[in-house]
């Protein structure tokens, strides 16, 4: 008989330490204000943004690419390589007060984060779903079976402390402050005590799916694809025009952009490519309106690029890396964090852009991934100069055809800016054989379109250029730059630059070479911008080719020269039309068109 007591006492004492049962379940209490509010306040959270290592110190933790892979781990402050350690990593790389956590081969290995070597594994049974840490603790899901498990390890000794079921699916957890996230079912997010397994409050998202969970040092967000919400009381509406919610507006070019991981996709709890397409963002607490965005802009982290806009959804600045993409990035609350592809290390200003720091692993392996641990990290370094236009101008160049659409989006942008510099950059594009035709096309409509005054000294160099077949060069889009300087005729112009272009034109008017639908462009960029100066050698332009089959015959180029010589004409213009209008051997066409124009005799 006393054997069984003490068989039920263990057996009691080994049900209480499993922790709670069916914490997960499809009928619960759920966006309760109260209980919202005292979850929020058991959270153990730092006064300003700061690292979760035991140093305080702003870490990355990278893994590249071998058999098998490496871990290194690297001092962001100091610049320097702190150890790095062979590992399987199946996951991403989770950090703790004084470990390291992820999945390596088919157990979850902590890792001592001062040497990298391992302080405990565990077997994960069934299927690996995700897993999170906190300074003391990591939390893992698994599913075995039908049934998903929420369990908790002791981040010193890998001892399970407690372990939760449910019937429905759970999503990767995240983490801080002693309490842990799980998403459920993609409708609810359960928060859970990380020191006993009990469930300290629930969320459902009433107009909006719970996909992507994101957490800093002090702030948790959750959401999906659509948007994010900033976790605060305002949380138990589960709306989201009662909750601190935001979204930013993503161009069309950046369609893959997404606030974070889906924590649902297997795929996504390993490093991927999808880390190279995330909006960056940082919030400020608020008790009414949407979610209040640091500075009023964000960033978006697209392969090799960074760019930065604000709340309307304007670019306000571009970074592009030399060479390689950014595989991964974190907004640290002062700086954009990036590591790149050949282990470069970039820390660049969210408001302006501008590069505040730039290290290197020294790593020959190709970097697959990296978490950063670097929460309040402000680099001390003075900023580089900011070259938006260059950075502009060198996404528009790039030769990668993935990236076309990114190219449209900065030429957009480059052509808001002013200067004879974004002038030329943007005919380099229309210069390049290579530039896609459909990225041509969007330049030509942008330089029309731009009417920058200083730019018609640069569109006139660009009319230097004429066909040549001993030179064997050729006007490069003679219509367009022809177009882009009709654009300018409301813009108060230089009068030497206006008779500068003005020669330019003409040597394209007298030229026999330039094409019928070239010279509609270059007639109307001379009557646009000539105030009439450009009269006599349009009128010795229809003399001479008003009876010519080709141009003579064109119903564009009739057209062009009557409207170009009947806007401002004056006597001598009238005399040249009417001498045309009755000469026998002008074209019929030609014909009717003055006479409509300039009424009979």
């Amino acid at each position: 008989m006393r054997a069984l007591l003490q068989s039920l006492t263990l057996a009691v004492v080994a049900l209480g330490a499993c922790g709670p049962k069916h914490a997960f379940r499809l009928s619960s209490d759920e966006n309760n204000a109260y209980a919202l509010r005292e979850a929020l306040a058991r959270r153990q959270l730092p006064a300003s943004p700061t690292p979760t290592n035991t140093g305080k110190q702003p870490r990355v933790f990278v893994l590249t690419a071998g058999s098998p892979k490496t871990i290194v781990a690297y001092d962001l402050a100091a610049g320097n390589v702190l150890w790095k350690a062979d590992a399987d990593v199946q996951s991403r790389i989770y950090v703790g007060g004084d470990f390291i956590v992820a999945l390596e081969g088919k157990q979850i290995v902590a890792r001592d984060q001062g040497r990298g070597a391992p302080r405990w594994k565990v077997d994960v049974e069934g299927t690996f779903v995700g897993v999170a840490a906190d300074a003391e603790r990591v939390y893992v899901v698994n599913r075995d079976g039908n049934t998903w498990w929420l369990s908790a390890y002791a981040g010193s000794s890998g001892a399970e402390l407690w372990s939760a079921d449910a019937a429905g699916q759970l999503g990767a957890p995240a983490a801080h402050g002693g309490v842990v996230y799980a998403p459920f079912l993609a409708q609810w997010l359960t928060i859970v005590d990380g020191r006993t397994g009990k469930t300290l409050t629930r969320l459902r998202g009433v107009d909006e799916q719970i996909s992507t969970l994101r957490v800093t040092s002090q702030v948790a967000y959750y959401g999906s694809k659509q948007g994010m919400f900033r976790l605060d009381e305002r949380s138990a509406s589960g709306k989201r025009a009662e909750a601190t919610y935001g979204q930013v507006k993503i161009p069309v070019q950046l369609e893959r952009t997404t606030y974070g991981r889906d924590a649902y996709d297997p795929i996504q709890q390993a490093y991927t490519a999808a880390d190279r397409s995330r909006v960056l963002w940082s919030s400020e607490a608020t008790t009414e309106g949407p979610m209040k965005l640091t500075d009023d802009g964000y960033a978006i982290h697209y392969f090799r690029y960074v760019l930065g806009f604000g709340n309307d959804g304007e670019l306000r600045w571009a970074y592009s890396h030399p060479r390689v993409e950014l595989v991964a990035s974190e907004h640290t609350g002062y700086v954009l964090a990036g590591i790149a592809a050949n282990g470069d290390v970039v820390a660049i200003d969210p408001r302006t852009g501008a590069v505040r720091a730039r290290k290197s692993l020294g790593t020959t392996a190709p970097v697959l991934g990296a978490t950063f641990d670097a929460d309040g990290w402000a680099p001390s370094s003075a900023p580089e100069p900011v070259d938006t236009v260059g950075a502009l101008a060198t996404i528009v160049r790039d030769r990668d055809a993935r990236f076309d659409r990114v190219k449209e989006l900065a030429a957009g942008a480059l052509a808001k800016l002013p200067g004879a510099a974004v002038t030329s950059e943007l005919l380099a594009v229309l210069s390049d054989p290579r530039a896609p035709v459909r990225l041509k096309d969007t330049v030509v409509d942008l330089l029309v379109a731009r009417r920058d005054p200083g730019s018609l000294g640069v569109l006139t160099q660009q009319l230097a250029i004429k066909t040549d077949y001993l030179a064997q060069t050729e006007p490069d889009a003679l219509a367009a730059v022809a177009k882009a300087i009709a654009g300018l005729a409301t813009t108060a112009l230089d009068p030497t630059q206006v008779t500068a272009a003005l020669a330019a034109l003409q040597e394209h008017l007298d030229a026999p070479n330039t094409t019928s639908p070239d010279l509609v462009h270059v007639i109307a960029a001379m009557a646009a911008i000539g105030g009439g100066a450009e009269r006599a050698a349009l009128a010795s332009h229809l003399l001479l080719y008003h009876t010519d089959e080709d141009r003579g015959g064109d119903p564009a180029w009739q057209k062009a020269i009557v409207d170009g010589l009947t806007a401002k004409a004056g006597p001598q213009e009238r005399v040249v039309l009417r001498y045309v209008a009755q000469d026998a051997r002008s074209k019929p066409g030609l014909v009717t068109m003055i006479q409509d124009a300039i009424g009979p005799d």
